[in-house]
């Protein structure tokens, strides 16, 4: 894997090679085991970090106890972005398979941005996707029933992870009904009877901790209402991969980034 190949859309994008390749060499390299901790809410954020492959989850643990998942991180990513303002991490960040992440410690970090302005710019633009993520988030909580927003966590899971198998488009990382109570801020309960309804209607399929979306655009159609009518339709069932370009072209959304452009 070339490390600059999944930086260039993101904190490289930009730079010309010797800049790259510098940033790069101030940075460490760590591989980061399934189930580890790389930082912890409320210690000082004393590094930028980078995801360049695996999942990484960000976590909150509100007061009582219960757990929020704030956000999956994908390769490329920013995350820890705290310690840039010298600041504290807000979230447990926990690897969800193993990973490979860069890190910068923050004085390094503030030093290649303040002489970096391509690479600052790429910073609020991280920061500035994670705040519409958010402003949706919270929309969502505050308009949207369960079913829905279950609906839009599983869609937005294939949009950035989906990889398409004879069942369906399977998530290739283990992706519990607790993982998506935690992610809606939802019950165990409640998710696992919408899951048990859609497994039974063959929307989904569970083995153990593995989630094959099996009928992506009858996913959809729980979020946006309805299923359209595609013109052209296919004379094989389409599924997975497929389906989500199809239900795009049809219906003119973006699972994942249509409520990113509404925001305010």
């Amino acid at each position: 894997m070339i490390v600059s190949d999944v930086l260039a859309t993101g904190l490289l994008q930009g730079l010309d090679k010797e800049t790259a390749e510098s940033v790069l060499l101030l940075a460490e390299r760590r591989m980061v085991a399934a189930g580890d901790i790389v930082f912890t809410a409320g210690e000082p954020a004393c590094a930028v970090h980078v995801l360049v492959s695996g999942v990484v989850h960000l976590v909150q643990c509100t007061p009582n106890g219960s757990r929020i998942i704030v956000k999956y991180v994908r390769p490329g990513e920013v995350f820890g972005s705290p310690a840039l303002l010298g600041r504290f991490y807000p979230t447990d960040a926990i690897t969800v398979t193993d990973c490979l992440e860069l890190q910068w410690p923050s004085e390094v970090m503030r030093w290649l941005v303040d002489r970096n302005p391509a690479m600052a710019l790429n910073v609020i633009r991280n920061l500035e996707a994670r705040l519409r993520e958010m402003e949706s988030r919270v929309r969502d909580l505050s308009t949207e029933p369960v079913e829905q927003r279950l609906a839009r966590a599983i869609l937005q899971l294939v949009d950035t992870y989906g990889q398409l198998t004879e069942e369906g488009v399977e998530i290739p990382f283990p992706v519990s009904r607790q993982d998506l109570a935690d992610l809606i801020g939802c019950t165990l309960h409640v998710v696992s009877r919408t899951l048990s309804t859609w497994e039974t209607q063959r929307r989904v399929k569970r083995y153990r901790r593995r989630l094959v979306i099996a009928d992506v655009e009858a996913v959809a159609g729980v979020l946006y209402g309805s299923q359209p009518q595609v013109r052209e339709a296919p004379s094989l069932p389409v599924h997975g991969v497929e389906a989500i370009a199809t239900f795009h072209s049809a219906a003119k959304i973006s699972i994942g980034r249509h409520d990113v452009n509404n925001a305010t």
